[in-house]
């Protein structure tokens, strides 16, 4: 009788059928999904970069390098604010060319997010500030990307018993 009652139990819940998801619209723009489709994109065109690296004050430049996409965008990539706990965390501010995101709340790293966007609704510049604070550590970073054109990444940190750094890396795509 066990036996019969398990099966029968095992039968009913295999049969069941889950129930239709709904379909989960973020609020904000998909920056991550941009980022990786970016990757994606830049790797295919094995798209090279002219780029000068600065770190306090000194500085190499390089011509026609290949990159690692994924790992070069992932600052961008990390800036991904669709999180279903962030979803009243920004304000936005939306025209017919731009979109902005800012934070509300002071605690989140990703402080601001402007997208500037053309006629058909495709990003033509991105800047994104984050931010993030300790008692050992602080950090600010501006990260701005022009597709298929430039972008550069500027990161200031303090560490506790380690000092200042200044990081400045400007590219431009080539191909």
């Amino acid at each position: 009788m066990r036996n019969r009652s398990i099966f029968l139990l095992f039968f009913i819940l295999s049969s069941c059928k889950p129930a239709a998801e709904k379909s989960l619209k973020t609020p904000f723009e998909d920056i991550k999904g941009f980022f990786e489709s970016e990757v994606i994109r830049l790797n295919k065109n094995k798209s090279v970069v002219d780029k000068t690296i600065t770190q306090n004050e000194l500085s190499e430049t390089k011509t026609g390098i290949q990159i690692d996409w994924k790992n070069e965008l992932s600052l961008f990539i990390g800036s991904d604010i669709n999180k279903a706990a962030w979803k009243d965390s920004y304000r936005i501010i939306k025209d017919s060319s731009s979109i902005a995101y800012l934070a509300i709340d002071t605690n989140l790293r990703t402080r601001e997010i402007r997208i500037k966007i053309d006629l058909n609704g495709k990003p033509r510049h991105i800047l994104i500030k984050n931010s993030s604070k300790n008692y050992l550590y602080e950090s600010t970073e501006t990260l701005m990307y022009i597709p298929d054109s430039a972008y550069s990444i500027e990161k200031h940190q303090k560490v506790i018993l380690l000092g200042k750094n200044k990081y400045l890396i400007r590219a431009e795509i080539k191909k």
